[in-house]
């Protein structure tokens, strides 16, 4: 499952991921340079706890505000922006997959107030995620 990319409202012209519904922020596309590359292995590996960019920096051996710069030229979203996609998307997939609760997937992919994580997912699917698990949930059968 990928997260819709709705352009912004006020902006004039959209990047070409944000034309393109269909491109999951979770596959990373063309991305070349190898230090965005890790800075986005490392959102992965800690999306269930809050994620610093001087902490991603030092990670990577860049300045905080260079890393954003080279984020942003790579990835046409900002860290923080990257980071909330893969989060929502990861619970996306968690809420079509699981039946684990939401309060249990708000933790796994780093949300501990319930307010922000409905206000996130819902600025990115239009619905609250139980609505979101009712019409998109696979029952996965055992063989």
């Amino acid at each position: 499952m990928s997260i819709p990319k709705k352009p912004i409202e006020g902006a004039n012209s959209a990047s070409e991921e944000q034309k393109h519904p269909g491109a999951s922020v979770a596959a990373g596309g063309t991305i070349r340079n190898p230090r965005i590359q890790t800075a986005i292995h490392f959102m992965n590996s800690n999306l269930e706890r809050p994620i610093l960019l001087a902490e991603m920096a030092a990670a990577v051996r860049l300045s905080p505000s260079h890393l954003s710069h080279l984020f942003k030229t790579q990835t046409g979203f900002s860290p923080g922006e990257y980071l909330r996609r893969l989060r929502i998307e990861k619970a996306s997939h968690l809420l079509a997959t699981t039946l684990l609760s939401i309060k249990e997937i708000m933790a796994m992919v780093g949300y501990n107030n319930r307010s922000n994580f409905l206000r996130h997912f819902r600025r990115y699917y239009d619905v609250a995620p139980s609505e979101y698990r009712q019409r998109n949930y696979i029952i996965v059968s055992r063989k």
